[in-house]
């Protein structure tokens, strides 16, 4: 019984002793600075804050990052300070080396005197694997409060992010240009070739010559190939590379299927096709019905499907069953517009 006595009252001294600690460890925990100013200078950010009694020391942090410590004195100049508004925080230390529970706050960042002009963007860089359109991505340029995007030469968009996505973006590529600005002028540019890419492109490049395009032949998920007539690559007539689609007495149906287009938009299907004479048609689920008659070189095509919604379907049918003539196919693609 008395064993048991001393383990409960054992117990009642622990829990006491460990509230006691907790309560001291709050008690003695330091007050945070009543108040952080940040004030903006053409080079620096001047930082002030108010005094703590029995503080040994600040630290002091920027973003995530502390970029003063054992600070002694309460002020500090920021003199690598960012050129967009970023928050400090200050904390008051003891000679313990126990940091304040909570902390003085304020945001600032560089002014811009006159005659500095922004330096030039760093790391440009552009996509060539985005449907959308092309993605420019660039590193900051000291001292830029915007940035002007030129292409093929010619302004394009002005914006304030490091980052632009053109959704008018070509299939074949452009020269894009990137400036920093302020209001005292503008940087040198940074230049990059991109380009937007298609959602599918069939070249018949990787089929072997006299490859047969059977039934239900996919592209890529979702994008396949119907066809009727035994349609044939051949080295015999390409448009460029080395290699076309041969269609004798048959057809060819693009379809996008199987699930649908993923995103909402506009689709072009894009074509090259050649035949030295006689009739061939071309129609689709989304309004197209044409008869073309061959004229002896190669010729482009292009149709647009009207607004799609995620999951919607459409296919396209290049049809030559009408004569004995070769229609030759080349280049055929789809590509994404979202607007």
């Amino acid at each position: 019984m008395k064993h048991i006595i001393h383990i409960i009252v054992l117990a009642v001294i622990t829990v006491v002793y460990i509230s006691c600690e907790k309560e001291d460890y709050a008690l003695q925990r330091l007050s945070a600075p009543a108040q952080l100013t940040a004030s903006r200078g053409d080079t620096s950010v001047f930082l002030k804050w108010t005094k703590v009694e029995d503080a040994s020391f600040y630290t002091l942090v920027r973003g995530l990052k502390v970029i003063a410590d054992s600070l002694t004195v309460e002020s500090y100049e920021d003199d690598s300070a960012p050129d967009t508004l970023t928050e400090y925080r200050i904390y008051a230390v003891d000679s313990q080396g126990w940091r304040s529970a909570t902390y003085a706050v304020d945001s600032g960042y560089l002014g811009i005197p006159d005659g500095i002009e922004p330096r030039v963007p760093a790391k440009l860089e552009a996509s060539d694997t985005n449907i959308e359109g092309c993605l420019l991505s660039w590193s900051a340029g000291r001292f830029a409060t915007s940035y002007k995007v030129y292409k093929n030469g010619t302004f394009y968009k002005e914006v304030t992010n490091k980052e632009f996505l053109d959704y008018a973006a070509s299939v074949t590529g452009a020269e894009y240009t990137v400036y920093s600005v302020n209001h005292n002028g503008m940087s040198k540019g940074i230049s990059v070739t991109g380009k937007k890419a298609y959602q599918c492109l069939d070249d018949y490049e990787t089929y072997e010559i006299g490859s047969v395009i059977e039934p239900w032949t996919f592209i890529q998920d979702r994008i396949g190939y119907y066809t009727e007539g035994n349609p044939l690559v051949t080295n015999e007539r390409p448009f460029n590379g080395t290699k076309s689609l041969s269609i004798k007495k048959g057809k060819i149906e693009l379809m996008f299927d199987w699930g649908g287009v993923w995103n909402d938009g506009y689709y072009t299907i894009s074509f090259m096709t050649y035949k030295a004479s006689g009739p061939f048609k071309l129609y689709s689920d989304f309004g197209i019905d044409d008869t073309v008659q061959g004229t002896g070189e190669w010729v482009q095509y292009n149709y647009r499907t009207g607004l799609l919604k995620a999951g919607d379907k459409f296919k396209m049918v290049i049809d030559s069953r009408e004569d004995d003539d070769i229609l030759y196919v080349d280049n055929l693609s789809i590509e994404y517009a979202k607007e």
